[in-house]
């Protein structure tokens, strides 16, 4: 017989993220930088770094798109409260240029990300509809062969209201 497994009681309580104080996340005070130029000098400042370039270029290298790397970096300084959504927003096009010139100095081939895929090869949810759809008609195709074949009706004289009657 096999144990039954413990729930964890070490998830969060539901609701647990509406209880705290106002102000008690990074995210809810005043953001450290307000303007785009001040948020572009922490993010260069940051890319001087010898530890965080040769990361970068490993996730670039791997095929992540660069506008994936630039929100993911503005998403986690809003979430640290380095500076607003919408300076975040702002910054993200400058960041992927950054990228971009990372990775084209150090000759890494790079996805910008708006990038739309040239395949003749129709999308997988297409593909699964259509292959539902055509396993619908079989099944109903052979549920109508295996019903017994019905009688010929002899010719009877139609009845109801609208019949001609003879």
């Amino acid at each position: 017989m096999t144990e039954m497994e413990q729930p964890s009681f070490d998830a969060p309580i539901a609701g647990q993220s509406l209880t705290a104080e106002v102000g008690a996340r990074p995210w809810q005070n005043p953001p450290q930088y307000n303007t785009m130029e001040e948020a572009m000098e922490f993010y260069l400042d940051r890319f001087d770094t010898d530890d965080v370039v040769p990361e970068l270029l490993s996730v670039i290298e791997s095929g992540v798109s660069l506008a994936t790397i630039a929100n993911s970096m503005q998403l986690a300084s809003v979430m640290q409260g380095i500076h607003s959504v919408d300076v975040g927003i702002l910054v993200a096009p400058i960041l992927i240029e950054m990228l971009k010139y990372l990775a084209e100095k150090t000759e890494i081939e790079y996805v910008i990300g708006d990038e739309k895929k040239k395949t003749d090869r129709p999308n997988e949810a297409v593909l699964n509809t259509a292959l539902r759809e055509l396993e619908k008609q079989q099944d109903e195709d052979t549920s109508e062969e295996e019903e017994e074949p019905m009688m010929e009706e002899e010719d009877k004289e139609p009845t109801g209201l609208m019949a001609r009657r003879a």
